[in-house]
């Protein structure tokens, strides 16, 4: 019998780390939307671009329209290409034009109660913000190492959280005990993937690197999405990005029919 959801119930949303994979969850939060549940997120946890994803729908945007902004957005072209820095591949400048420019100015502000998962690289260890300057917070946790140059913010040095925990379901868990969980992990590794460039050879190497975060605590969520995907963390290709997104709203539709 398949699980539904349960209209009396808040649900707890962690949305792991995954680049352009992020697109799946977009596919599953429209679903939800679809049902009638958009309002009954309760609490996000995100990492990367499942942070960012996160903050978009608690400002209260919908999946569509996080999904348009995404596909137009110029953050991935030549033009963010690094090419005078010793520190990374590609800027930020454009996230913070395209991804992030209509978010709010504190994490507090957002419309659900948001945790963010990034990592110190002063001290080595997480942090997990749930207040704070939001955009200089979710730059923090996008900062993929060598991808993006990292993001100072206080005493702090921010990089990507999936280098600590990719998919922080035990906080969520303990934290809201009564949530029912919904949980997308973005990066099930796909064997004999085709490497053809930098980019594809990074994806890989940040895959299997941080796999076992995602793999610990899968038995906590009420409701897991753990699929292959069609697009890989660091692929541009726009025909891929809606594949992804579109897998995500039929294994939704497949996971609560």
């Amino acid at each position: 019998m398949k699980p539904t959801p349960n209209k009396n119930k808040k649900y707890t949303l962690v949305i792991s780390w995954g680049g352009m994979r992020a697109f799946y969850a977009l596919g599953i939060l429209k679903w939800l939307e679809e049902l009638g549940y958009k309002e009954k997120i309760g609490a996000i946890y995100g990492v990367s671009a499942g942070a960012a994803v996160g903050s978009y729908r608690a400002a209260g945007y919908s999946a569509q329209e996080i999904h348009d902004m995404y596909f137009t957005s110029r953050a991935f072209g030549l033009s963010s290409i690094n090419i005078f820095s010793k520190t990374s591949l590609l800027r930020l400048n454009y996230f913070k034009k395209d991804f992030i420019k209509d978010l709010p100015k504190k994490i507090t502000d957002l419309n659900i109660k948001t945790y963010i998962w990034t990592t110190d690289t002063n001290t080595g260890t997480f942090m997990l913000f749930d207040k704070g300057d939001l955009t200089t917070i979710l730059l923090g946790s996008m900062s993929i190492p060598g991808i993006f140059p990292i993001v100072p913010y206080q005493k702090h040095m921010l990089m990507d959280g999936g280098v600590t925990n990719n998919f922080p379901v035990e906080y969520a868990k303990s934290m809201y005990p009564k949530h029912e969980m919904i949980g997308i992990a973005l990066n099930k590794f796909k064997e004999n993937q085709k490497i053809k460039n930098i980019f594809d050879n990074l994806s890989v190497s940040y895959e299997i690197l941080i796999r076992h975060h995602t793999i610990e605590n899968m038995g906590i969520v009420d409701h897991l999405f753990y699929k292959e995907l069609p697009v890989k963390i660091l692929d541009i290709n726009k025909k891929n990005m809606h594949k992804a997104y579109l897998q995500g709203h039929r294994d939704c539709l497949e996971h609560f029919k």
